[in-house]
């Protein structure tokens, strides 16, 4: 866990960073107003995060609660003893805007906030093309499969040759990998499942005009195999001060069935996930795999004076009535919902217990089984629209 406690923390939740770092800094942007209630419901999970004398941003609602300075426990407390102290920015994600937010917010007038610094090392592996590095060196040193690999479209000079680079790339995407009548399209910038969408094998003028469009708008899109899959994964892992990149936690995650959004994680402990992981892949690959990722990571940041987390997301998939594993499906260059699962399941359970972490929309979630043991992080109230909570079995 990052350490940076002198001077104090203040940590932010900005989910959907990935979207605002699309847009050039001197433009304004404003997160949907989905993203930004998210923002206020669930700030209070940092408090996972936070140590005694840090504190947590909670920005306004957009449906009209106002914007709260928390304590490290996720209190509501004045800002005012804080005028004339120094406050080190802690981002759930980095990106120019929030700075500017934070350092615009009337609730934070005369605070000294220290910001991150953002270089453009740390800018090129916050693209989802950086992935495709790690899944080279993945295949050259861990012997995966090529198959494996997204072919990135990036615009061309205009429409026709866009158009044309993109009927070539997904020509190029074999009909015996992956699904027989999908594939998978991906945006630059997105992320926690966001941003991806299935696209026909054999696909009409339609199709590809729309695709075209997406393309000529963000610049680039990614075209790889839909694979069968089985079980979402990542591995979370953190670059301290001096570069180093350690491996922290497993973590299993569920997507909502109606697309492949994170919806929630898995509570086992660190034994049994990682037990559970070995089922699948032998515990001989997953130390090699656990080393490369933390050797190209450390490489490719090497300029970058990134601290903080990381998540490389994994799937196990079915392929020719085999289980096998993709090993690096996307790079997450922030803190993850998984690292505050695994923080959650050491705080609240014990060892053998076992649970979920859920992120629920509260108009469309499931009433809970009687038999079941839950509590919401953090409390609810009645504007509230999104909940964090763990259900313990």
């Amino acid at each position: 866990m990052p350490q940076l406690c002198n001077p104090p923390r203040l940590w932010v939740f900005n989910p959907g960073h990935e979207e605002a770092l699309r847009i050039p800094s001197h433009l304004r942007y404003t997160p949907a107003k989905e993203v930004r209630q998210m923002r206020h419901d669930l700030a209070p999970l940092l408090s996972l995060l936070a140590h005694e004398g840090d504190y947590i941003y909670r920005p306004a609602s957009p449906l009209g609660s106002p914007a709260e300075l928390l304590d490290y426990c996720g209190q509501s407390v004045s800002p005012h003893p804080l005028r004339g102290s120094t406050l080190q920015l802690m981002l759930w994600g980095i990106e120019p805007h929030i700075i500017h937010e934070l350092m615009t917010a009337p609730l934070l007038r005369g605070i000294d906030l220290v910001p991150p610094p953002i270089s453009a090392d740390y800018l090129k592996m916050a693209h989802r093309q950086s992935c495709e590095g790690l899944l080279r060196y993945l295949i050259k040193e861990g012997g995966y499969p090529e198959a494996l690999l997204p072919r990135w479209v990036e615009q061309g000079v205009d429409r026709s040759e866009t158009k044309h680079l993109l009927r070539e790339a997904l020509r190029g995407i074999a009909q015996d990998y992956g699904s027989p009548t999908e594939v998978m399209v991906k945006r630059p910038f997105s992320s926690s499942g966001r941003g991806v969408l299935p696209f026909p094998r054999c696909y009409s003028e339609k199709h590809l005009e729309a695709l075209t469009g997406n393309c000529l708008r963000l610049g680039a899109v990614s075209i790889e195999p839909l694979w069968q899959v089985i079980e979402n994964w990542a591995l979370e892992y953190v670059r301290d001060g001096e570069g180093r990149v350690s491996f922290v936690a497993f973590s299993l995650f569920e997507t909502i069935a109606s697309g492949r959004a994170y919806a929630g994680n898995i509570l086992q402990s660190q034994e049994t996930l990682r037990a559970r992981l070995i089922q699948h892949i032998g515990s001989e690959a997953l130390t090699q795999l656990i080393a490369l990722h933390e050797t190209y990571l450390s490489e490719a940041l090497a300029a970058s004076q990134y601290e903080g987390y990381i998540g490389v997301d994994l799937f196990l998939y079915e392929d020719g009535g085999q289980i096998k594993l993709h090993p690096a499906v996307e790079i997450n260059l922030r803190t993850t919902m998984g690292l505050l699962a695994h923080l959650a399941y050491e705080r609240y359970l014990t060892p053998p217990e076992e649970g979920r972490f859920l992120i629920e929309y509260l108009p469309t979630a499931q009433l809970q089984s009687p038999t079941s043991l839950t509590f919401s992080l953090p409390e609810v109230s009645p504007t509230t629209l999104f909940q964090a909570r763990i259900t313990k079995a």
